[in-house]
């Protein structure tokens, strides 16, 4: 019989090993978010705990590319079972980058990117030089990104660290993903569901510590610098508003772009002692397909909750007729501006 979610989370947090910082906090952040997308109505491959990394992720076959050279050299990108980005990638918007840098015995390479107004994807081989990687079981990294000017736009580090405010809090899902003992692949989705992404144009990622979680050795941490200049990407966002009005709840904006669905939308009432509700309102289209949110953000104002969602929808989709089903409600059919 196959351990509960739960079960598997209590027994990677109960190893007899001391986890960084950075780690149980960002485990901490992305627990709740994991439990709920575990109550989704949608078919999964399987769920795996990233020990106690940032998120849970979903691994997918390699998707589909219209450049031959990428197909080649991607085989797999994001594998989250993301149908936002497959059908982005499907039609060119996965970059093959293919730089490496090398620190501290461990050379990264960046294999690919992928950019929207409201996600970043970045798929990294990881390759340590005195590990052996049949031993090694998860990767967590800690970076930073700064803009052209040098401004820190992102970051997921300890707080034994400088700590400098930062443009984005973005929610961070990691992946790993191994090739016959000789390969680590390690995809980050970094997902702000508060407010669109800065332009990428010149950004700089830097990792600075890169964990590792061996069998024998326990927790391997290396410090080390491996900087990247990300190169822009094209981003296409597309406005909608309600077709009408619906009692209790007020849009207050939904966004359709590259790879995604920004919601944003203010409900009546304190919804905080139901959070996984949240991760049952579906963005249905009209072939009657349903999409979830992977992770959501909420604050309280005046006794009613203002709910942000990023759903997996892309603007590739030809169904525009789009409707969000939120749990006591009736049903919000969302129409486009243009």
């Amino acid at each position: 019989m196959k351990k509960s979610l739960d079960d598997r989370l209590h027994e990677e947090m109960n190893r007899e090993q001391e986890i960084p910082d950075i780690v149980q906090k960002a485990f901490d952040r992305s627990y709740t978010e994991i439990r709920s997308q575990s109550k989704k109505k949608t078919k999964k491959r399987w769920l795996k705990p990233i020990s106690a990394a940032a998120a849970c992720a979903v691994l997918a076959s390699g998707m589909i590319l219209s450049n031959d050279t990428a197909m080649a050299k991607l085989k797999a990108f994001l594998g989250f079972e993301d149908a936002g980005i497959e059908l982005a990638s499907q039609n060119g918007e996965v970059q093959y980058v293919g730089i490496s840098q090398s620190s501290q015995d461990v050379t990264v390479t960046l294999k690919n990117t992928f950019a929207d107004a409201y996600r970043v994807g970045l798929g990294m081989e990881i390759l340590p030089k005195n590990i052996d990687i049949k031993d090694i079981y998860d990767v967590f990294i800690e970076y930073r990104m700064y803009d052209s000017a040098g401004k820190e736009i992102d970051s997921l580090v300890s707080d034994t660290k400088p700590l400098a405010p930062t443009v984005i809090a973005a929610s961070p899902y990691m992946n790993m993903l191994k090739e016959n003992d000789q390969s680590i692949i390690v995809e980050l989705l970094l997902e702000s569901k508060k407010m669109a992404w800065p332009s990428l144009d010149k950004v700089q990622l830097v990792i600075e510590t890169i964990h590792f979680y061996t069998e024998k050795k326990g927790i391997v941490s290396i410090d080390g610098e491996w900087p990247f200049t990300l190169t822009p990407m094209k981003v296409v966002t597309q406005s909608f508003v309600a077709e009408k009005a619906v009692e209790g709840i007020q849009l207050q904006s939904a966004t359709l772009t590259n790879g995604s669905m920004h919601v944003s939308l203010m409900v009546d009432t304190d919804l905080s002692e139901d959070e996984n509700q949240f991760f049952e309102w579906a963005l249905t289209n009209e072939k009657g397909e349903s999409f979830y949110a992977r992770g959501v953000t909420t604050e309280l104002k005046d006794g009613k909750t203002v709910v942000n969602l990023v759903y997996p929808y892309s603007i590739w989709n030809k169904e525009k007729q789009l409707s969000l089903h939120i749990k006591g409600y009736e049903k919000l059919k969302l129409i486009s501006k243009e």
